[in-house]
């Protein structure tokens, strides 16, 4: 019997689990187990009341979101198998879960889906080994000139378009690896640093304008600075379905404002549409 947090077995359900975080997914709560888990536990390396502290902090960042708003990336990179494992599980009956770039740890929890970083397996080997669960890809622009915008030429080498970002190939001092309207079999993909960001200090943020770039079908998440639910509303606004938050997830309350801050911004799009 798969776990409380798991959808159930069955291509059919395991398709319809994937397609009903579109409508609802709001915030996507990465992990970092240091953030989550008193340090003497950690050191004390007693992985049962690890995993017991990892589930609790879950559930009270979740506490007061609407049903299916907030998944949880499990993504702590430096497991193994077995305690990451133990993790996924802890989380599953408070939240959807994705596990980061482990497909077997996903298959084995009967997660919803896996997120794959952007130097992780390809989507279309990942989507062949789980054709019925969510797929996330983690997409990053790195070197892109500050304020860059579809249809522009902002620098020797580079002109960006509604298909992507274009690199001359004659000039190699950018290093560019994004193209959204390729991702046409991701479930979600991130796209960041929208702001500057802690977790990536070197990366060149590429401001709210990116969210307006095509990403296909997929569910776009802001990713990178989100650590207020203003910036959150303002992700929303500028073209972002989610959000994806790390710190202001573990050492804040509940998510509940950040999941009516993005409600807010995707409001205050469609208004400007109509």
């Amino acid at each position: 019997m798969p776990p409380a947090g798991a959808p159930p077995g069955g291509a059919d359900s395991l398709r319809a689990a994937a397609d009903s975080l579109r409508g609802a997914l709001r915030v996507v709560a990465i992990t970092d187990r240091r953030l989550m888990v008193p340090d003497a536990l950690l050191a004390a390396g007693d992985w049962p009341a690890i995993a017991r502290a990892f589930g609790e902090a879950i559930a009270r960042a979740v506490s007061g979101c609407p049903s299916g708003s907030v998944v949880v990336q499990v993504r702590e990179k430096d497991l193994d198998g077995g305690p990451l494992l133990q993790l996924v599980r802890a989380a599953q009956p408070h939240a959807p879960v994705l596990v980061n770039d482990r497909v077997d740890v996903a298959l084995a929890a009967s997660a919803h889906g896996v997120h794959l970083p952007e130097r992780g397996i390809p989507l279309a080997d990942a989507r062949a080994l789980t054709p019925d669960l969510v797929i996330g890809v983690s997409r990053h622009a790195r070197g892109l000139p500050p304020g860059a915008a579809p249809g522009t030429l902002d620098a020797p080498g580079i002109k960006l378009n509604a298909a992507g970002i274009k690199l001359n190939a004659r000039d190699a001092t950018l290093d560019v690896n994004f193209d959204l309207a390729l991702d046409v079999d991701a479930d979600l993909v991130q796209l960041g640093p929208i702001w500057s960001t802690p977790s990536k200090p070197g990366a060149t943020p590429l401001g709210e304008a990116a969210l307006a770039w095509p990403h296909a079908a997929a569910i776009l998440v802001a990713v990178g600075g989100i650590d207020t639910p203003e910036r959150a509303q303002l992700a929303a606004a500028a073209g972002a379905d989610a959000v994806a938050i790390i710190r202001a997830a573990w050492t804040g309350a509940s998510l509940a404002p950040f999941v009516a801050a993005v409600n807010a911004g995707l409001a205050h799009r469609r208004r400007a549409r109509s």
